[in-house]
């Protein structure tokens, strides 16, 4: 059977990033799952990381634990191994990962992710690692789970692949209790649909013109943008982005109310198939 290819980059306008001065200087630390994570090693290895999001050890350390380790990029040199008493007891890059709507609202700064922890999170039973998420289970107190999902009255008759990518989305997002998104036929659709054809040309949420993608619409507000390339179904586009913590956090922002799904087909091409969802608030 022949392995399926596929690309997913997301992209939220409103993500808040903190670029510090220059120069990575960080002990290697222990994650939650024993592995060792070096911020000097992941910056002197991955220079495009640096540019786009500055070098401070603790944004370095979040990048990978969202985005870098289902990239296959190296946390550590190989054969490192792990520091002792070098994990911390609040994992900001756990804790983004766990709690998106955090995340969505203010960012992934891990001081900022700490200070809300200690203000709201502890108090709302929010975890500060996946050790006290397992211990918490393992002693049988009450771990955060979706609400059940209601039964499904909205659900449009179209079934075209943009129509079905947009109910699955919202299936997923009554799974958490949130509001379904509404399809943006006059803005968000056509935009979308634009974008489908370009990324074919150059898979980035910048476009061929060097511009923004969010210059593909009007802007109403907060904005935010998936695109995938290689699955084939609404089904396999949609379990890909909910399994990528970025994308997730497009589907299920609080923030967002609209969707509009573009997705184009290029027979002989390496991926074929080419998706993408623009949000707005």
């Amino acid at each position: 059977m022949m392995k399926r290819r596929f690309l997913l980059l997301a992209v939220t306008f409103l993500m808040a990033v903190m670029i510090p001065a220059a120069g990575v200087s960080a002990a290697p630390r222990t994650m939650s799952d024993g592995t060792v994570f070096d911020a000097e090693f992941y910056a002197a290895s991955y220079p495009d990381v640096v540019a786009a999001f500055g070098n401070n050890a603790d944004i370095m350390y979040v990048h990978y634990v969202l985005f870098g380790k289902a990239e296959g990029r190296l946390a550590v040199a190989p054969g490192t191994s792990a520091p002792s008493g070098s994990s911390s007891s609040f994992d900001a890059a756990y804790y983004a990962a766990r709690y998106p709507d955090v995340a969505n609202c203010l960012g992934y700064d891990p001081a900022i992710l700490k200070l809300h922890y200690d203000l709201y999170g502890k108090n709302e039973g929010r975890f500060a690692n996946a050790a006290e998420e397992a211990a918490a289970a393992a002693s049988s107190v009450p771990v955060p789970a979706p609400a059940p999902a209601p039964v499904q009255t909205t659900a449009s008759t179209d079934n075209s692949f943009e129509m079905q990518v947009l109910n699955l989305c919202n299936a997923q997002r009554a799974a958490y209790g949130l509001a379904p998104l509404s399809w943006d036929a006059s803005n968000l659709a056509p935009g979308a649909a634009v974008r489908a054809q370009e990324i074919t040309a150059v898979f980035s949420h910048t476009r061929p013109d060097g511009t923004s993608c969010f210059t593909a619409v009007r802007n109403p507000g907060r904005l935010g943008e998936n695109i995938a390339a290689g699955q084939r179904t609404p089904e396999e586009v949609v379990e890909d982005w909910m399994n990528s913590p970025g994308h997730r956090a497009n589907i299920l922002n609080v923030n967002f109310t609209k969707l509009g799904v573009g997705h184009v087909y290029v027979a002989g091409d390496m991926y074929g198939h080419y998706w993408v969802q623009m949000f707005s608030s």
